[in-house]
């Protein structure tokens, strides 16, 4: 069960078509393994046994007549705010309890029919904002695995599945990679259609992936966009990267020393890596994706705020409430503010391969909160693309990471350079889980 656990998403179509695996066998190892760590780790909104099993019989019928998909038998899990046809989408909310999907969201019905079979739902914070879920982090239960995609994050680096989905809107999917060791990916806004998925601020939210490595991340990305397949050789030449001080200055004095030696090994292994600034202010950028997303929530919430009350946790109704009280005028300044932002750092990124940083602030802290969330947040307002590649552990053995930026919609530049990245930096053990 060890090697099964272990597969990237690559391999495991490869070995069905070489007939050294089934989907069904795959299927039952990571369950098995699911049921003996799941109970500390805790990643699981829902499972569906029953589901797998049945839809990992239909792909090996499928393999034996010769057809086998892009993505075919890897299983995925969803965060619990994306629909899948029969589930509830339960997003932590008690009000939504019971109420099943009646349809798969628009990335449900691609990732079926590229061969992936649907595992379950993982745990999300309460409506994807920052009330900590009940997911531990892999690598030390006493620390958080990052919100708001949680389970998700936990479940990849935990190999309990191979490849996760979760969503975006300030810091979702990069933060919780960066807690739990694991490759976490937003393509640029608007890579993929929302349908199905519970919004929390509409102009903000983004798709993105969680995965083992760069490798495997560019597969299903190009595989979900239907792209031709990508290739990802080394670069004709070492990236020119931006290191940005700005995070720098802002980071803990590990992160900001570690950040700081892993650009001496890229320069080592001949990227050119320029120390630069920012051409507007971080509290700026900061405060402008602030006022958008509380607006955008109060407004989103009116309603169910009211009528639930009690149902909101803490975190999430202050926030609904402040957003409440943000003046129209002051949400439209900011969607302009944004708009010119975005066309500066526009031709601040053009500049290089992409820039450099560190992807939050500091390791996972403990569960009362769900972290950082600025490191990120900065490119979830602009949109561009953006990963976060595992770079080495802490002298507490907790891991850290790098964040590899570039422009909007240059998204498969981006996992060029991440690759070269990758090859560059230590590769993590698997977390220490019994």
């Amino acid at each position: 069960m060890t090697a099964l656990i272990q597969l990237s998403v690559r391999e495991i179509p490869l070995r069905i078509r070489q007939r050294e695996l089934s989907v069904t066998e795959l299927v039952q190892a990571l369950l098995e393994w699911i049921d003996r760590t799941e109970p500390t780790l805790q990643a699981w909104a829902e499972i569906d046994r029953d589901g797998a099993l049945r839809e990992a019989e239909r792909l090996d019928r499928l393999a034996t007549r010769g057809t086998v998909l892009p993505l075919h038998g890897v299983p995925v899990g969803l965060k619990d705010v994306i629909d899948v046809a029969g589930l509830p989408t339960r997003a932590g909310f008690a009000p939504l309890a019971d109420r099943p999907a009646q349809a798969d969201a628009t990335i449900v019905a691609r990732l079926r029919e590229l061969g992936a079979v649907v595992l379950g739902k993982t745990h999300t914070t309460q409506l994807a904002f920052a009330d900590p879920a009940p997911t531990r982090n892999p690598w030390n239960s006493e620390r958080t695995p990052g919100g708001s995609s949680s389970g998700s994050g936990a479940a990849v680096a935990a190999r309990q599945v191979p490849l996760a989905v979760g969503t975006q809107t300030a810091g979702s999917v990069l933060r919780p990679a960066a807690y739990c060791g694991v490759v976490g990916f937003k393509p640029s806004l608007g890579w993929l259609p929302l349908d199905g998925v519970i919004p929390l601020a509409w102009t903000l939210d983004h798709l993105g992936l969680f995965i083992r490595s760069v490798e495997d991340a560019a597969y299903v990305y190009v595989a979900l966009c239907a792209h031709q397949r990508l290739e990802l050789p080394l670069l004709s030449e070492p990236p020119r990267l931006l290191l940005l001080v700005d995070f720098l200055e802002l980071a803990e004095p590990e992160v900001a020393e570690h950040v700081l030696d892993v650009a001496r090994r890229f320069r080592e292994a001949g990227a050119r890596v320029e120390e630069r600034r920012l051409p507007v202010d971080v509290g700026l950028l900061l405060a402008v994706h602030h006022v958008i997303m509380l607006a955008e929530m109060g407004a989103l919430h009116q309603q169910m705020l009211e009528r639930d009350p009690d149902a909101y946790g803490p975190r999430l109704r202050s926030a609904v409430e402040v957003g409440q009280l943000i003046p129209s005028g002051a949400l439209l300044h900011a969607r302009r503010l944004r708009r010119r932002l975005g066309a500066l750092l526009d031709t601040f990124l053009a500049q290089a391969d992409a820039a450099l940083l560190p992807t939050a602030s500091g390791p996972a802290p403990g569960r009362e909160t769900t972290g950082d969330r600025r490191f990120q947040a900065v490119w979830t307002l602009l949109g561009t693309p953006a990963i976060s590649v595992p770079s080495g552990l802490t002298r507490e053995g907790l891991p850290l990471a790098i964040q590899l930026v570039t422009r909007y919609a240059h998204d498969r530049h981006l996992l060029h350079v991440a690759a070269w990245c990758e090859r560059i930096l230590p590769s993590l053990p698997p977390p220490p889980l019994t």
